[in-house]
């Protein structure tokens, strides 16, 4: 799950366009953390995790942090993959 969360962070900050030091963070508390790199996150975690996610799903990651987290380590654990 390390390498999950690492990999997460560097996805999120390359998604945001910066680096982003690993944290809590609500989507309404960075500004570059708007609909398009969300959507540009959602994309580059299907590649890079291996996983889909449905669309119903997209709207709710759209929240903060550790809703994304808890799904990428729940599909994650569901796949068996590290």
């Amino acid at each position: 799950m390390e390498n999950l969360e690492a990999d997460f962070w560097r996805i999120f900050g390359r998604a945001l366009g910066r680096p982003i030091q690993p944290g809590h963070y609500r989507q309404s508390e960075l500004a570059e953390w708007d609909s398009l790199r969300h959507v540009e996150l959602i994309f580059e975690m299907e590649e890079r995790f291996r996983i889909q996610i449905p669309s119903e799903v997209i709207a709710e990651l759209f929240s903060d942090t550790d809703t994304v987290l808890a799904f990428l380590r729940s599909c994650v654990a569901t796949s068996g993959q590290t």
